[in-house]
């Protein structure tokens, strides 16, 4: 081998050793970047994260439930108040008292217009000496007019003291309930037939409960058909007695009229109405319950001053009871008829039962601003406070964890995981959120080990 191709041979030999030097230091610096590529953009302290507590993706339900709290109190309330303004007198009841229809509850003091009546009285007097004596009328026909005046309103104000509405409103509680006893055995029969392993006995049993259900409703239609025509009697009679009235009024106005015959009448009837005025305002002094029922609030006391038509009495049946909430109307507005939910008594776990919204206040201008729930707990004491929850929005079968564990930076929403090679952040798409569970969408599956921030 000549010198010129040892010198050849030599630079061929170390063109290929350094073309391998070179191909080892590509594929190292090839591995690093690869490891740089997997490593996250956020490091964790490996260290720091293995004493912080961790939580496992679940699968369960996620629920965002209002919470609010209500009296338990009668369903069916009146609230009285007097149509004019006056004294107290007296008040003959306190919150809790069981009263009857026509019993009297408060009234006012009367002493300046017993007063004021006797001076319109001796008015009245002195006008009807001055009549005519030859007038065909007489001061006895006027007389006699005036105590069949007085005994027609007496007659009408028994009459409004016999009002049966009592009666329509327990026989309209015995219809709703057979209604919802019909509904529950429809119910029960379809449920019944829905399982074929169930024997003949079960089924039939349970088509014998909507039979039994259905006559039940009947009996009930027809109760609640015989109170309201009793009722409709009632207004029929009510109506006769105002006319009777009425009737007395003119007889009255007729007999003064003639017993002022020819000579001037005004100071007469001006006196008649004075009277007639004052006795009203001594009829409006009285508040009388107007139903059986029982106290519920008393917000006047003796010596206090009324105000005309604003509430100092409210009263209602014994049953049924409900929730009755003083909610504000942005918070009302959250729920919906027909929303069902769980009600107990405050701090009484124990006592918890199903129940719905029955009623909610529709704007800012109802008379009724009370949010009433129906509920069905036994031997609770009138007024006591009830815990409510209603689910606003549930999501069933959804993976969730903890607020606590979510991260949020910048525009990121994630979590770091704990895996076998380390901890590593993932980011993730939150849906429903509670103040102790959030609704997992994606980017991490059901049994991964999350740790807290």
């Amino acid at each position: 081998m000549t010198g010129r191709h040892l010198t050849a041979l030599i630079a061929l030999l170390l063109t290929a050793l350094l073309a391998a030097a070179c191909s080892s230091s590509d594929q190292t610096g090839g591995e690093d970047g690869a490891a740089a590529a997997a490593a996250t953009s956020t490091p964790v302290p490996t260290a720091a994260l293995s004493a912080r507590p961790t939580y496992t993706v679940e699968r369960g339900t996620v629920e965002d439930v209002y919470t609010f709290t209500g009296r338990w109190q009668p369903r069916d309330q009146m609230s009285l108040s007097f149509p004019t303004n006056g004294t107290i007198r007296q008040v003959n009841v306190r919150a809790g008292d069981a009263v009857s229809a026509g019993d009297l509850l408060a009234d006012y003091d009367t002493s300046d217009l017993e007063n004021q009546l006797a001076s319109a009285e001796l008015n009245l007097e002195s006008a009807l000496s001055n009549i005519d004596t030859s007038a065909t009328g007489s001061v006895e026909s006027v007389e006699n007019a005036q105590f069949s005046l007085a005994n027609a309103n007496l007659s009408l104000e028994s009459q409004k003291n016999n009002s049966p509405w009592t009666s329509v409103a327990s026989a309209k509680l015995s219809l709703e309930s057979a209604q919802r006893s019909l509904e529950d055995a429809e119910r029960a029969y379809r449920e019944a037939l829905s399982y074929p392993e169930n024997p003949a006995s079960t089924v039939d049993n349970a088509y014998q409960q909507v039979l039994s259900a259905q006559q039940q409703l009947k009996n009930a239609q027809i109760s609640y058909s015989s109170a309201a025509q009793s009722y409709s009697n009632y207004e029929i009679q009510l109506q006769q007695q105002e006319n009777s009235v009425l009737q007395a009024e003119l007889t009255l106005q007729r007999a003064i009229a003639d017993a002022s015959a020819g000579v001037s009448d005004e100071s007469v009837r001006s006196a008649q109405l004075n009277i007639d005025q004052i006795n009203e305002d001594i009829a409006n002094a009285s508040l009388y319950a107007p139903i059986d029922g029982v106290v519920l609030q008393v917000n006047i006391a003796t010596g206090d001053s009324a105000t005309a038509y604003s509430t100092v009495i409210v009263i209602g049946l014994p049953e049924p009871k409900e929730v009755i909430a003083s909610l504000a109307l942005t918070d009302a507005n959250n729920l919906a008829v027909g929303m069902t939910g769980a009600c107990q008594v405050m701090n009484q776990p124990d006592t918890a039962v199903g129940c719905a919204v029955r009623r909610i206040p529709l704007n800012s201008s109802d008379s009724d601003q009370t949010t009433r729930v129906a509920a069905s707990l036994e031997g609770v004491a009138d007024n006591q406070l009830i815990e409510v929850d209603i689910p606003l929005e549930v999501r069933e079968d959804v993976l969730w964890l903890p607020p606590s564990v979510i991260r949020t930076f910048q525009n990121r929403t994630f979590v770091v995981l704990q895996t076998a090679d380390g901890p590593q952040t993932v980011d993730v798409e939150l849906g429903l959120q509670t103040d102790d569970r959030v609704e997992i969408v994606s980017g991490v599956q059901e049994g991964d080990v999350v740790v807290a921030p």
